[in-house]
């Protein structure tokens, strides 16, 4: 797997971006009750599948996030630990490294990723969109929620739509187990099949 092939995974699970529209949205109590628990999960380990697809590529790579409070850890492998890649970033800076290779690129403004890599890709929301949870840094252009339960079911932050197509319950949180992110020619569909919650850290 090429370097820029290699950070294009890396970045668009690791980085997410601030801007777009608010528009007004009214949900329940139930959801705003789901929601805080899910904004108080600060330390969490996930670990599943992901296919990431653009105009001119596809790649797919199992995976394993690590959430501490500010700080994400992002572990990726292909077939077989082919072509595995670490990511570390701590909202400042973001680390790649691939076997002896490694990269560092600050990411602490808004056009960082394009001005290091060359993709407008999106900054820091991904820890809650794999929650299930709205970035608080970021307007709400929209959001849907399951008729059935207070979940998220679709959400729409900075003109990126995430579709959240199953959970399951994980020690008392009900969490995603597959989703799917999209804005123009990038989408991402991930498959969560463990969540470690850390409640107690």
């Amino acid at each position: 797997m090429s370097w820029p092939r290699v950070l294009l995974l890396a970045i668009t699970l690791v980085l997410s971006a601030c801007a777009g529209q608010a528009k007004r949205v009214s949900v329940e109590l139930d959801w705003e009750q789901h929601r805080a628990q899910l904004q108080k999960l600060e330390n969490w380990t996930a670990s599943g599948k992901l296919a990431l697809r653009t105009a001119d590529k596809a790649e797919s790579a199992t995976l394993q996030w690590q959430q501490r409070a500010g700080e994400s850890h992002l572990s990726l492998s292909g077939p077989m630990g082919m072509n595995a890649v670490t990511a570390h970033s701590d909202g400042q800076r973001m680390q790649v490294q691939r076997a002896d290779q490694s990269r560092e690129f600050d990411v602490s403004t808004p056009d960082a990723v394009l001005r290091n890599t060359g993709w407008e890709l999106p900054l820091q929301a991904l820890p809650y969109w794999l929650k299930g949870a709205p970035s608080p840094q970021l307007p709400v252009q929209s959001l849907e929620l399951d008729s059935e339960r207070d979940l998220l079911r679709a959400l729409q932050q900075d003109d990126w739509q995430i579709d959240y197509l199953e959970y399951d319950d994980f020690q008392g949180l009900t969490l995603p187990t597959r989703l799917q992110i999209q804005r123009t020619g990038t989408v991402v569909k991930i498959i969560l099949h463990d969540w470690q919650t850390h409640q107690a850290e």
